[in-house]
């Protein structure tokens, strides 16, 4: 099951965490390696590598640090929440 909402289309989504829907677009991501979007991507890295790190009392798991997700799976997550062109920004 999801714990968040990334797309307005999904039926059924999670209610654990915030919705993601919208994400990079929300936060003025409109290219990943501009510096603007420096802070956004350490902040967003660092809440899906170890959650607890930002929030001890989290919720989300520390998918990079419990080995969850590996690096490159944990870059795929940030495309799909950072790239002006994914689903979960248009």
């Amino acid at each position: 099951y999801n714990c968040h909402q990334i797309s307005k289309e999904e039926i059924s989504f999670g209610t654990i965490g915030p919705s993601l829907y919208q994400y990079g677009k929300l936060r003025g991501v409109t290219d990943a390696a501009a510096p603007a979007s420096a802070e956004i991507i350490k902040y967003t890295w660092g809440k899906i590598w170890n959650a607890k790190a930002y929030n001890a009392c989290s919720a989300m798991p520390r998918f990079g640090h419990a080995g969850v997700l590996n690096e490159q799976q944990v870059r795929d997550l940030m495309a799909l929440l950072l790239d002006p062109q994914s689903p979960v920004n248009r």
